[in-house]
C-alpha cells in the first residue's frame, strides 16, 4: 500500500510541476541562412581543390613508380634506390598533406569551425531568447543526433527562431 502512495505522489508532482518542452530543427535553420549556404560552397570548393592537389601527387608518384619498374633493368642499383627514395618521399608528402587538410585537426575542420561557429552561436542565442519568452523548460534539437520519436507540431519553434534571426 505504501508503494501506491509513493507512486501517486510522484505522478502528482509531475502533473503539478509539468515541464514545458519544445524542439527545433537546427539543420533546417542553418540551410535557411544564406551565409551558411555560402560557407558550405566555400568549404566544398576548398575541399575539392585540396582533393585534386593530393590526387595529382599520388598519381605522379604512381606514374614514377611504374616508370621505375619499366626502366629497372637499365638502371644501376644506386639509381634504383635514389628513384625509390624520391617516389616514397612524394607519396609521404601526399599523405602528410592529406592529414594536414582532411585530418581531425586539419585545415578543412578549422575552416568549417571558423565559418559555421558564429552562425551556430547566433542560432543558440535566438533559441535561448525564444525559450525565455515562451517560458520553456527544455528545447530539443531535432536536427542533431538526438532523436525525437514523437513531437507535437505545436512545439516546433524552428520558424520562430528563423523569424528571430530575420529570415
Amino acid at each position: 500500500m505504501k508503494q501506491y502512495y509513493i507512486l501517486f505522489g510522484i505522478l502528482l508532482s509531475f502533473s503539478l510541476f509539468g515541464q514545458r518542452l519544445a524542439y527545433v530543427d537546427t539543420h533546417k535553420i542553418l540551410n535557411s541562412i544564406p551565409e551558411y549556404q555560402q560557407s558550405q560552397l566555400e568549404i566544398n570548393r576548398l575541399s575539392e581543390n585540396w582533393e585534386n592537389e593530393i590526387s595529382r601527387l599520388f598519381q605522379t608518384a604512381n606514374e614514377l613508380k611504374a616508370q621505375l619498374e619499366a626502366e629497372k633493368v637499365l638502371l644501376t642499383p644506386e639509381m634504383i634506390k635514389d628513384r625509390g627514395v624520391s617516389i616514397r618521399s612524394m607519396s609521404d608528402s601526399a599523405r602528410v598533406k592529406q592529414m594536414r587538410y582532411f585530418g581531425p585537426t586539419g585545415s578543412l575542420f578549422s575552416k568549417r569551425e571558423e565559418m559555421v561557429a558564429p552562425l551556430q552561436a547566433l542560432i543558440a542565442g535566438a533559441i535561448k531568447e525564444i525559450a525565455r519568452k515562451k517560458k520553456l523548460d527544455f528545447v530539443f534539437d531535432k536536427g542533431s543526433s538526438v532523436s525525437v520519436v514523437y513531437a507535437n507540431e505545436s512545439n516546433d519553434i524552428t520558424s520562430d527562431v528563423l523569424r528571430q534571426l530575420g529570415y
